[in-house]
């Protein structure tokens, strides 16, 4: 694609021309013309007219790949380029450039029969650059490709962190950088470059690059602490890389995308440093307006034989995420506290007056701090410094923690429990040092000695927490809410609420208790009870009330009920709602359910509307509640019940599998080992069939749905739902959701996904990932000989020698055995039982000889155990025993023929001579 100039500057470039004086006709033989450095052939010569290159129309737009058009009633060429349309008259002063008027130094001519233009105006009118040769006689033609370009990448390592931040990356933006979407910064391993190009590179995850904005000049950029490299995987010192910059062009322009090259791989290697503090905390602690108000704790790390102390900098929140151990080590001592080793673990120390931050400001209210430990090396020549992480930013100030201030206390329900008490009260006047608010209930007879220290001895189900909102507070309490004498709130006891400022821990501050309120009793004025045994379920896919059916216990005594209204709250108002509220809402908001003297369930409508008037959808997260209504037509006398569990109608979701287990149990190799066993979706309604997934166990923490979605269907298992839990074996050519097939020696791990059926339901569902497991290799097993020979050899012992040929391929073969069987247990002698066979049962033989061949005398030993002996008939087998290697399963030979040991004939007996000689 070529770029177009506008008109404007077309214009301008011709106006600036207009000072030439036309001049005389001369000829112009030596002027050449160049397109991008390849000579343009013209059958007619340029000529020079009033210091411009006229050449021959045809020739110039022909070579800029224009569309001509030639009037020859008007003496008009019209060249058609794109969108930009070029028009000239023979000897007019003017020509129109995309329908403006322009003034034309030079007309076109016609000389020698041939229509002259001028070669500068028509080029640059086409959107190229034209550059004049005067001594050369020369005219260069550049066109501006719409191309994206290269950049030029420079990688600089340090050896600070010994991570990736240690690693700066510079580039060239490219020529045409208004195409430019963004530029993304990759590390690919050394080993793995060669294979690494620009689908390769298009195809990286987000995580895996280092995104870097256009900025129209050099562009640099530093990689963070936990960059990844291109394969998801931690860069790490050690470890060579080679650098790349993907140019990501403009959708809205149709760019294309362009991979730079790589120069040198690099490698980090920083100094080693020493180790670093680690749950570094600061905590406001008194309010002097300085470093005393400052309490710093941290935790020792596991070595310190190396570290002569450590420096605590404060350093303004604003200028954490420049502060490095480069600046720590600038820093002036007076802007940091030093502190000594301690035998225990964990410091803890507090700042004096005098403490500075580390710009050398005093530390003071008001500002954001954060605080960095640096471990400081005894020996730099061996290992560097090291900075801790930062903590937490605290601000100091100099307000006090102060308690809420009850304002009511009312009875409003008629449970006889916690649910009856509503307690308001006005926040506390600086909630900054507030963590949340605790409420507790004490009998009137305790209330007087009741106080913070008693209050904070006390277990969870004895006060109830709230957490602070920036406005005064008024909540309902819980049904299960115990009085802090352990026993359950009930009516006829008199009580007292008290409301406890819980501190802010981060800040250190105590807490402090309100006073007293009134004293209150709970008393029944409900002539109705209200319902129990309220459960809420989402049973359809509609995303209207008809997903919610609601089943729940009678009141307990129906004879003064006339009606149950049933009320749908969003989960954030619930707090809220209560009998006055259920009692003031109209027909529209609420479902009636007439009694029946049992239990009730009802599915609610359509049209139903929550509480606010809200239609009823999903992704809403709802209570319900019952309101008992009196047959008196006294609304005093209703009750409500409690609300139901939070319940949210899913979207169309299918449901997901569950307990996914691979076994692997076979010697195939492949996808045959391995039986994939989970349990069913517990509701399968909707769902269509189950995909079987395998994912390498290296990539199983980053597959999720939206991966398991774009899987290619020859990269999965079917299966067909059964209505029950099911099992499916893997066939010879299964692969991974890559598309490679499965091997033996690699981790895998398996998720099952459940298919929508697109109708009822319309999202797919994930299960968890199942163990990891790998395929064994497929068994090898070696030839086996072939005996040849066995035949009687006479010696002083009687022996049987055996002949036999090698096994047709000796790869993976060990050495041969020679097994003696007795003939009558022959027939029924196993490989099994040849293999099980100790060293001592068999005589060896080495596959490297030239003469393949054995002799067992009555020294050797059978299958049996027992010494070979004359007269007992045998049959030979050899062992072709593999070396567990190449090869992993032995082979056992034909059984020779019977074969019987024959004894030696009788020596004749020596003659002996008395020691004299004498017969």
């Amino acid at each position: 694609m070529k770029k177009w100039v506008s008109s404007v500057v077309i214009a301008a470039l011709v106006f600036a021309g207009a000072g030439h004086a036309p001049g005389m006709l001369n000829a112009a033989t030596t002027i050449q013309i160049y397109i991008d450095n390849e000579r343009l052939p013209s059958p007619q010569a340029p000529v020079m007219k009033g210091n411009r290159v006229l050449v021959p129309l045809r020739s110039i737009f022909e070579g800029l790949d224009a569309n001509v058009l030639w009037n020859n009633k008007t003496k008009t060429v019209t060249a058609t380029k794109g969108d930009q349309t070029v028009s000239m008259t023979i000897g007019s002063s003017y020509a129109t450039i995309s329908g403006s008027r322009v003034t034309l130094d030079v007309p076109a001519s016609i000389i020698k029969g041939s229509t002259m233009v001028p070669i500068r105006f028509v080029t640059e009118a086409l959107g190229e650059e034209v550059l004049w040769s005067s001594s050369a006689k020369r005219v260069d033609i550049i066109t501006s490709s719409n191309d994206l370009t290269s950049s030029t990448v420079t990688t600089k390592v340090g050896t600070q962190y010994g991570d990736a931040r240690d690693i700066s990356v510079e580039f060239t933006p490219s020529q045409n950088e208004g195409g430019v979407h963004e530029y993304r910064v990759m590390l690919v391993k050394a080993s793995n470059a060669g294979s690494f190009n620009l689908n390769a590179a298009k195809n990286v995850s987000y995580t895996s690059y280092t995104p870097v904005s256009r900025t129209n000049g050099k562009l640099s950029t530093t990689l963070k602490e936990n960059a990844l490299d291109a394969a998801g995987q931690k860069i790490q010192s050690g470890t060579a890389y080679k650098v790349y910059v993907l140019t990501v062009g403009n959708d809205a322009s149709d760019f294309a995308y362009v991979l730079s090259s790589a120069k040198d791989s690099i490698t980090m290697n920083a100094k080693p440093a020493v180790a670093a503090a680690s749950e570094v905390k600061i905590r406001d602690i008194a309010n002097n307006g300085d470093g005393r108000d400052m309490e710093v704790s941290f935790k020792q790390p596991g070595t310190t034989s190396d570290i002569t102390n450590y420096r605590i900098f404060v350093v303004k929140q604003k200028d954490a995420s420049s502060f490095d151990v480069t600046a720590a080590s600038r820093a002036a001592n007076s802007y940091s506290t030093p502190v000594n080793k301690s035998s225990s673990s964990t410091i803890t120390t507090m700042l004096s007056s005098g403490s500075r931050d580390s710009s050398g400001e005093v530390i003071k209210n008001g500002i954001p701090y954060v605080v960095f430990i640096y471990s400081t090396s005894s020996n730099t020549n061996n290992k560097q410094h090291k900075l801790s992480s930062s903590s937490s930013a605290i601000t100091l100030d100099s307000a006090t923690l102060t308690a809420p201030s009850i304002t009511a206390v009312q009875d409003v329900n008629d449970y006889g429990n916690g649910r009856d008490v509503q307690v308001s009260f006005n926040k506390a006047g600086n909630e900054a040092k507030v963590g949340f608010y605790r409420i507790y209930v004490v009998r009137n007879a305790q209330a007087s000695s009741f106080n913070m220290t008693e209050a904070n001895k006390l277990g969870s189900d004895r006060y109830y927490d709230i957490s602070k909102t920036g406005k005064n507070i008024t909540t309902t309490l819980p049904e299960k809410l115990k009085d802090t004498s352990g026993n359950t709130i009930r009516e006829g006891e008199a009580y007292r609420v008290f409301v406890a400022s819980m501190g802010n821990q981060q800040g250190g501050y105590s807490n402090l208790l309100s006073g007293a309120s009134v004293q209150f009793t709970l008393v029944n004025n409900s002539v109705t009870k209200p319902i129990s045994g309220l459960v809420v379920s989402d049973i359809q896919d509609y995303g209207d009330g008809r997903d919610l059916r609601v089943t729940f216990n009678p009141s307990s005594n129906e004879a003064n009920v006339d009606h149950y209204r049933v009320f749908v709250v969003k989960s954030g108002n619930a707090g809220g709602f209560d009998v006055s509220k259920a009692n003031s809402m109209n027909s529209s908001r609420y479902t009636r359910v007439n009694k029946s003297g049992g239990n009730l369930s009802v599915t609610l409508s359509a049209d139903m509307r929550d509480t606010d008037g809200s239609a009823i959808r999903s992704g809403v997260s709802y209570r319900v509640f019952v309101l008992t209504v009196s047959n008196r037509g006294d609304s005093r006398l209703n009750s409500l019940s409690g609300a139901s569990p939070v319940i949210q109608l899913s979207a169309s979701s299918a449901q997901p599998a569950s307990t996914v287990e691979a076994v692997v149990n076979g010697n195939h190799g492949d996808g045959r080992d391995v039986t994939v066993k989970f349990k069913k979706a517990a509701d399968e309604t909707g769902l269509s069939r189950y995909l079987v997934m395998v994912v390498r166990a290296d990539e199983a923490s980053r597959f999720d749905l939206s991966w398991a979605n774009r899987v290619d269907s020859g990269n999965y298992t079917a299966v067909a739902k059964k209505g029950s839990d099911l099992s499916q074996v893997l066939n010879e050519n299964t692969k991974d959701v890559r598309g490679d097939r499965i091997v033996p020696g690699t981790n895998y791990k398996v998720f099952v996904l459940s298919l929508a059926d697109g109708k009822v339901r319309s999202v797919n569902a994930l299960s968890q990932a199942s163990n990891s497991f790998v395929i064994n290799k497929a068994p090898v097993a070696v030839d086996a000989a072939v005996i040849t020979k066995v035949e009687i050899k006479q010696a002083e012992n009687p022996a049987i020698q055996v002949d036999f040929n090698r096994a047709g391929n000796e790869a993976g073969l060990s050495f041969y055995a020679v097994i003696a069987v007795k003939a009558a247990n022959a027939e029924q002698f196993t490989l099994e039982q040849a293999s099980a066979l100790p060293r001592n049962q068999y005589t060896t033989v080495s596959k490297t000889g030239n003469s393949l061949s054995a002799l067992l005398d009555t020294y050797a030993l059978d299958a049996d155990g027992s010494t070979l002996k004359a007269g007992v008939a045998y049959r030979i087998f050899v062992l072709s025993v593999a070396d567990g290697e190449s090869a992993t399963v032995n082979s056992l030979s034909r059984a020779s023929d019977t074969i019987v040991m024959e004894e030696l004939p009788a020596a004749s007996a020596p003659q002996t001579q008395s020691p004299s000689g004498n017969q």
